[in-house]
């Protein structure tokens, strides 16, 4: 069978495992969560958001990108397990390798459709944060909504969390498939990103901490010089971490004889 073939079979096959779980929902309802609660503080308290003046899509901008940045990881860790939970709910990864679909083909279509739910759900978050301003400037028009401004920026800024979230995002995969109980990879997940909150402290090394490559990639909003595409070496280190997870991970999952 042709390896592109065999590749669409397999995601189809991912797709249509998904397609009466939660899952679905929830890579829509978790990016619209952050625009949902922005959108009702500026039509209730908008006139204060905006006493001091200034462009309020940049306030919108500030008010979307911090706290989604910093509760990503979570929804990427809730996503790692129900990408694997399945399998392990129905204990069927021994029916699974017995398909006429090579054990590569099985974990690329995985690992595929987890990092297209990541990207999706953060062009949606985008979505949902434009719409949000949007509507309130038609709702609420003396807060300024018509003013210039880019707002490419409510999704190249989340491209660039999407790149630098690869490499704990390819942690958090591999345990997720390598251990059937849920609570320990989200544990050590959650264990993880505190831990970067404390190194990072004072910690000189605390800049390879792969689950901090996302804030230390993104830097402040509030700089005067503030740069989307700086900073980008916690990119690279993202990039190249997941490539190794996966591939590890991968022939790892070849190689084993026993599920």
């Amino acid at each position: 069978m042709n390896a592109a073939i065999a590749l669409k079979r397999g995601i189809s096959a991912e797709l249509y495992k998904y397609k009466r779980t939660f899952i679905l929902w929830f890579l829509i309802i978790g990016p619209a969560f952050i625009p949902v609660i922005n959108f009702i503080i500026f039509m209730s308290r908008g006139t204060e958001v905006m006493a001091e003046g200034g462009n309020p899509w940049q306030k919108l901008l500030g008010f979307s990108i911090d706290p989604g940045n910093f509760l990503f990881p979570f929804f990427v860790m809730i996503v790692a397990l129900f990408v694997n939970s399945i399998e392990h709910n129905s204990n069927t990864w021994k029916l699974i390798y017995t398909q006429p679909l090579s054990r590569v083909t099985v974990y690329a279509s995985k690992v595929k459709i987890f990092v297209l739910m990541i990207f999706m759900s953060l062009m949606l978050f985008g979505i949902f944060s434009v719409l949000a301003g949007e509507i309130v400037g038609m709702l609420q028009p003396e807060l300024g909504f018509d003013q210039a401004f880019d707002k490419s920026l409510f999704f190249s800024l989340p491209f660039k969390v999407f790149l630098c979230t690869m490499g704990y995002a390819s942690i958090q995969f591999w345990m997720s498939q390598r251990w059937r109980n849920l609570i320990l990879p989200l544990g050590i997940g959650i264990g993880g990103f505190i831990s970067f909150m404390i190194v990072s402290q004072g910690w000189k090394h605390a800049i390879y901490h792969p689950y901090g490559y996302q804030i230390l990639g993104l830097g402040n909003l509030n700089d005067p010089e503030f740069q989307v595409w700086a900073n980008m070496e916690y990119v690279y280190r993202s990039l190249g971490l997941a490539l190794v997870i996966y591939l590890l991970t991968g022939i790892d999952k070849v190689r084993k004889r026993i599920i």
